[in-house]
């Protein structure tokens, strides 16, 4: 169904020196999708094997895919586990602000369709550098998060497991995706965040339209996902300094084997744990982790 709006593509590259290991390549693409000049950072290990696991990387709003790869460490994961990394590169609203089209009730830019933008892509890099298809996934924060949970609910047979952070989903989305196929999902969420609100904001007082609560999302993937087993534990506080903590719950049983996985921060910020906020887990090993398991 997303396919049928894939249009042309042309690429143009360059090898980057980001600091890459010796024998690695980060290659710098322009992809045209939708009619639209896109961007993106390719990261890919010395080595890679033929059919290895792709991650999506999606910053959040007015960031940057440069930044995005510099903050998360993913590379040095990739690195150790022989995956390819791929930092997309959202456009500028109207403000030159850098967003993705995620469903705000406001309008930052015509005509973008940032689903269309990021199959497309992963069915492109795909077929170039023999990646597999059944091992493609996403993660994001805050927007990139609200994006990734889009790919969940209109792209799962592209992304096979998404691990949004930060993120929420907006009530014009839950209400087009009740018949959305399930998929593994991981929620990094924190209870203190003063951005994507914990309790949600359906009356909008915020602006950028009525979206769910955190609770209401969790409760939203793990019923789509039939989990009938929940097991809940709270990880080492190993940083007390950081003022917060981890508590796990792991949605099992689900439709075909799929997990819940839902880290709840208590005290947490707008945060990527390991980088800024929460010290006791590193988001991105955290991440991969759950993907490496789907």
């Amino acid at each position: 169904m997303i396919l049928k709006y894939f249009i042309a593509v042309v690429l143009c590259f360059s090898i980057l020196p980001f600091g890459s290991k010796e024998g690695s390549s980060t290659v710098k693409g322009k992809i045209k999708i939708g009619g639209k000049q896109r961007e993106y950072i390719l990261y890919l290990p010395s080595n890679l094997p033929e059919n290895s696991p792709l991650v999506f990387v999606i910053h959040g709003y007015t960031d940057n895919a440069q930044n995005m790869m510099k903050t998360t460490g993913f590379n040095a994961i990739a690195d150790e586990n022989k995956f390819a990394v791929c930092y997309p590169q959202g456009l500028t609203d109207k403000e030159g602000k850098t967003f993705w089209e995620v469903g705000y009730s406001f309008k930052q830019s015509l005509e973008v369709n940032d689903v269309e933008f990021l199959t497309g892509l992963a069915t492109y890099l795909q077929k170039k550098y023999r990646i597999s298809k059944a091992k493609t996934f996403a993660t994001g924060m805050s927007s990139g998060a609200d994006m990734c949970v889009m790919l969940a609910c209109k792209a799962p047979n592209i992304f096979k497991a998404v691990a949004p952070v930060c993120g929420c989903i907006m009530k014009s989305v839950y209400d087009q995706s009740q018949n959305s196929k399930p998929i593994p999902v991981f929620m990094i969420s924190s209870t203190a965040d003063k951005i994507t609100w914990w309790n949600g904001d359906l009356p909008d007082n915020q602006g950028y339209g009525p979206y769910l609560s955190t609770p209401d999302l969790l409760k939203f993937f793990v019923e789509k996902n039939k989990c009938t087993q929940i097991k809940v534990d709270t990880l080492p506080d190993i940083i007390q300094q950081d003022s917060s903590f981890v508590i796990s719950e792991r949605h099992l049983n689900g439709i075909n084997g799929n997990e819940v996985l839902f880290y709840k921060v208590v005290n947490g910020g707008h945060d990527w744990p390991g980088w800024s906020g929460n010290r006791d887990i590193n988001a991105s090993r955290e991440i991969w982790n759950f993907f490496k398991m789907h």
